[in-house]
């Protein structure tokens, strides 16, 4: 079982007009909020380890599709959750969501190849160029390297 939910004490009317109660809710919101910031972030920074895996890949012409990987990665989830009682298909779907990410973004780096070995005509280039291109169909990582 995951989860359980206890049975509430009270009026299931959905109605709470006693402040403490509009209290502790907003409280829980204050606290659900400080979480979804640091899972937010921690999401960023997942995705901006997966570019650099993704230029790694690049670098040195290692094939993006990783099944092995994927597997350990959907492994180490669904053990988590099974030690925390936690649903697995829950982790399975977030780690399917997360994974078709990096792989999108992975997929915009190692294709960015063709871009950066690219004949430059005149003008002055000082190399930033090709790592802002790369970078730049990708904002919703906030790369900052």
């Amino acid at each position: 079982m995951y989860f359980s939910v206890e049975q509430r004490n009270g009026d299931d009317s959905g109605e709470h007009s006693d402040a403490s109660a509009q209290h502790a809710l907003e409280s829980l919101r204050v606290e659900l909020d400080a979480v979804d910031a640091t899972l937010l972030e921690t999401v960023r920074q997942r995705l901006e380890v997966c570019l650099r895996i993704g230029e790694l890949k690049r670098r040195e012409h290692i094939a993006m599709m990783q099944p092995g990987r994927i597997h350990i990665v959907h492994e180490r989830a669904r053990q988590y959750a099974d030690s925390h009682s936690l649903s697995p298909e829950f982790f399975d779907s977030l780690y399917d969501l997360l994974i078709a990410e990096t792989c999108r973004l992975e997929d915009l780096v190692i294709n960015a190849e063709a871009v950066d070995e690219a004949p430059r005509r005149g003008g002055n280039h000082n190399g930033s160029h090709n790592h802002q291109v790369r970078h730049s169909s990708v904002p919703s990582a906030n790369v900052e390297s």
